[in-house]
């Protein structure tokens, strides 16, 4: 598979409940670790090698964001990982995700975000996966995020969700994931 073949991985317009338009994904990656333990600061990095998949053991890789009006957002990463390496990276997110209470990260345009897990749980997908439901805070604004991540074979999919219901978080994880099973053969 090549790297526009891999690009049909990825979340659609259409596969979404509200009405989204896509985006450059570029213009929301890039956070930087503030504070906490060396659990926050691994999930920054993981996250920010998914999202630009600079994994030295990256095959492939495609993202795509989407968002709408009433500042609902999703994002969705898909990465091949060579060597076996698959599995450890996604160890290794979930090992972050489950140490780290909370975490205070910036973005690229300046916004500091005070980050705290709320939820963490199996997502019966792929070889395995999870679901962590995170709290954002700045300022008054709190932002109830949820990220569904999945390995299924030699790909991780990474879908980061903010959108109301957490019902639908579920359900683009299993539209990501069967669109790799549909268009890899992964299992």
């Amino acid at each position: 598979m090549d790297d526009a073949a891999f690009q049909q991985l990825l979340l659609r317009e259409e596969d979404l409940e509200e009405s989204f338009y896509g985006e450059e994904p570029s213009a929301a990656y890039d956070p930087a670790f503030v504070s906490g333990d060396a659990s926050g600061q691994a999930i920054v990095d993981l996250t920010n090698m998914l999202t630009h998949g600079t994994h030295p053991d990256t095959v492939h890789h495609a993202s795509a964001l989407f968002t709408n009006v009433v500042g609902s957002v999703v994002f969705h990463h898909v990465a091949r990982f060579g060597h076996g390496t698959c599995r450890q990276v996604y160890r290794e997110l979930f090992d972050a995700v489950q140490a780290c209470a909370r975490y205070r990260m910036e973005l690229n345009d300046g916004v500091r975000l005070d980050i705290t897990r709320v939820g963490l749980g199996p997502v019966e997908l792929g070889d395995g996966g999870f679901l962590v439901r995170w709290l954002s805070t700045v300022d008054h604004f709190r932002i109830e995020t949820a990220w569904a991540i999945v390995a299924q074979d030699d790909i991780l999919t990474f879908v980061n969700a903010r959108v109301p219901e957490e019902s639908e978080i579920q359900r683009l994880a299993r539209v990501a994931v069967e669109r790799v099973t549909e268009l890899t053969g992964a299992s």
